[in-house]
């Protein structure tokens, strides 16, 4: 952990929690809780290798003194001075419900669809929201919750944001079937570590390298970190995939939970080859997710099969 106005990041990290800390301080003629800020863990992959200058967010229409529309905004100021919008809530005014909208980097400002409305302590919004550059696919996902509504003491906003997945080589599994493997390393939501091992999954195929069926499974070994469930893609996610490309991979599929498998036997049925020419060396990309208050972490097992 560290606080600092110019934050350090660690690369290479799926997830962080960034908290921020509101101390309490006196202005006349109310008391308001005013705005610090405290970071833990501040990753750097899923934000264009830029720092976080700031974050931003609105209030809402019942918080005492800003406009009753909600559109009154807010700031919290990373590096550098205050902002002349620095968030400050007047002490005691339970009413008031902050909304959080956008990260700023250097590279620009990320906003957050939907925003996320802490109207509840202690409480992550139903499902994470997509993060971007405006024009720009998704770049990382963030859910936020607030400590408490009473303010009247110190309270805590922690954004969890989930970092772009990234791929390594490994050695080939055997003779037949050549593999790469991927993962997202993280703090706050833990990308799955799954290792395979295709030995029982057996393919007959023709003179022709034509596969006429398929039998037995993949073996999936759980790591430190499980995930919950998993896809099928077909077809190739590699290291140089995004955090948008695997996402819409994930989509287009359809997930099965890995509580369903027999001793995390994947059967070889699932992977579509029947019928599937070997010369032509097809790809499937197996995709395991690790959910955390809708925010999402992957690790991704490239398959190549040849004759």
């Amino acid at each position: 952990m560290f606080t600092t106005k110019k934050p350090t990041a660690r690369t290479l990290a799926a997830a962080a929690g960034v908290v921020l800390s509101f101390l309490g301080c006196s202005s006349s003629p109310q008391e308001k809780v005013a705005s610090a800020v405290e970071v833990i863990n501040h990753t750097r992959t899923a934000l264009s290798s830029a720092s976080i200058t700031s974050v931003t967010g609105t209030y809402g229409g019942s918080c005492s003194g800003r406009a009753a529309d909600g559109s009154d905004t807010w700031t919290i100021s990373i590096s550098g001075g205050p902002a002349g919008d620095e968030l400050s809530v007047i002490k005691n005014d339970t009413a008031c419900v902050l909304t959080f909208t956008d990260i700023i980097t250097a590279d620009g400002t990320f906003v957050g669809a939907p925003a996320i409305a802490m109207g509840t302590a202690n409480t992550y919004a139903g499902s994470a929201s997509s993060f971007a550059l405006s024009g720009q696919p998704v770049a990382f996902y963030g859910n936020a919750k607030i400590s408490a509504l009473t303010y009247a003491a110190n309270f805590t906003i922690t954004l969890l944001v989930s970092d772009a997945p990234n791929a390594s080589s490994a050695p080939d599994k055997s003779a037949t079937y050549a593999t790469e493997t991927g993962s997202v390393s993280a703090s706050s939501v833990g990308a799955p570590d799954y290792s395979v091992d295709f030995s029982t999954l057996g393919v007959t195929k023709d003179v022709n390298n034509v596969v006429q069926s398929v039998s037995g499974y993949e073996q999936l070994t759980a790591g430190s970190v499980a995930g919950q469930d998993y896809v099928i893609y077909t077809g190739a996610l590699t290291g140089a995939s995004t955090f948008d490309e695997v996402d819409t991979a994930w989509s287009g599929g359809t997930p099965t939970l890995l509580s369903s498998l027999t001793s995390l036997r994947i059967p070889a049925s699932e992977f579509g080859l029947t019928g599937i020419d070997l010369d032509t060396s097809p790809q499937r990309t197996v995709i395991v997710r690790n959910t955390v208050q809708g925010v999402s972490a992957y690790e991704v097992l490239l398959v190549t099969f040849v004759p």
